[in-house]
């Protein structure tokens, strides 16, 4: 059985953090159908899912939940746009997409709309069916904690992750200056702006692509 640590946010701009093995039916109860939602969430009404972790049980569920209350409120905010407060380590744990109510979403989709690789990209995900949660990378520039997660289960060597053919990357002479910068560098750079990292890129929950090849997506997807 699978256990999921998930952060809400409630009316009055407050967090709440728990543990289920459902996210979409916890937050219907959290809502107050069924009356069997917390405490807290029945003064202060749930607004969305800000983030949710698989856990590989329940004791480690549980440390995690107890580790994030202990949190102060800048640090978990930090945690949930991505970023790692110091010493806080998610080795084990597998941070997972869902909508506001907790539906999961199998696959994310990070893109440049007006890139044509891109729209052929996204072109075969609907022709098939596939559902995923579209994200815009110029608007919304990966993290560096996301590139790292990325990086790591991809495969892929970092410099993959670079916009090689991109105006940025030609004016800040990164062929050059690549090779001798380390990856905290690479990843810091990276996550300056959108516009410097290849896509697109999809996102799954054992799967990294990179970069648009109609055959290896098809290998991945379908």
């Amino acid at each position: 059985m699978a256990y999921y640590v998930y952060i809400l946010r409630c009316e009055g701009d407050s967090l709440y953090t728990g543990i289920t093995t459902d996210l979409e039916r916890r937050f219907s109860e959290h809502a107050g159908r069924g009356g069997r939602g917390a405490r807290y969430t029945a003064s202060h009404r749930p607004i969305r899912f800000e983030a949710a972790w698989a856990a590989p049980g329940r004791a480690e569920a549980s440390r995690l939940e107890y580790r994030i209350k202990e949190l102060t409120r800048p640090e978990k905010e930090r945690l949930i746009s991505g970023g790692t407060p110091e010493g806080f380590g998610l080795t084990h744990y597998f941070r997972v997409a869902v909508t506001n109510t907790g539906r999961a979403i199998t696959m994310r989709f990070i893109c440049y709309p007006k890139c044509t690789t891109c729209q052929k990209a996204r072109a075969f995900l609907d022709e098939r069916g596939i559902e995923y949660d579209f994200r815009d990378i110029k608007q919304d520039s990966p993290s560096e904690a996301e590139l790292r997660v990325w990086h790591e289960k991809s495969g892929l060597p970092l410099k993959r992750f670079f916009n090689t053919s991109g105006l940025q990357y030609k004016a800040l002479e990164l062929t050059r200056k690549l090779p001798s910068m380390t990856e905290d560098e690479q990843y810091a750079l990276l996550a300056t702006d959108g516009m410097l990292v290849k896509r697109p890129i999809l996102v799954a929950e054992d799967f990294v692509l990179v970069g648009f090849k109609q055959a290896e997506w098809e290998a991945a997807c379908v």
